[in-house]
């Protein structure tokens, strides 16, 4: 089997992370950003994360009313996976030993035109 350049640095993107199966912190979120090679927005396995979370904030929205209150765009707008990376890369600051997702969440919230601007 042939790895393709994209698959090997995921591969070792995954191998700098914790084993325990636990979420990311936002400093080891960053610290994946940090060492990657290029522009962090584009770093595959950051792309996949943050992907995945919008998969399933958006199931959850098809399935409850739970997220009324925190996005009121389109998804397809609002669910711009490197601008989200670069948001909380930006925002990083007071969440490095917190939950990364919880930066998702604020983006959601403060883009997601449900407050007046």
């Amino acid at each position: 089997m042939r790895f393709r350049p994209m698959s090997l640095a995921v591969a070792l993107t995954l191998a700098l992370l914790p084993l325990n199966g636990s979420a990311l912190t936002m400093g080891e979120f960053a610290s994946v950003c940090d060492s990657y090679k290029g522009e962090c927005s584009s770093n595959p396995f950051l792309q996949a994360y943050v992907g995945g979370a919008l998969d399933l904030i958006a199931m959850l929205d098809e399935e409850t009313d739970y997220l009324d209150e925190v996005y009121c765009e389109e998804p397809s707008d609002l669910f711009d996976v490197p601008e989200i990376i670069r948001y909380m890369m930006s925002n990083r600051d007071s969440y490095l030993d917190r939950n990364a997702m919880l930066l998702l969440i604020r983006y959601l919230e403060e883009m997601g035109g449900c407050r007046p601007g």
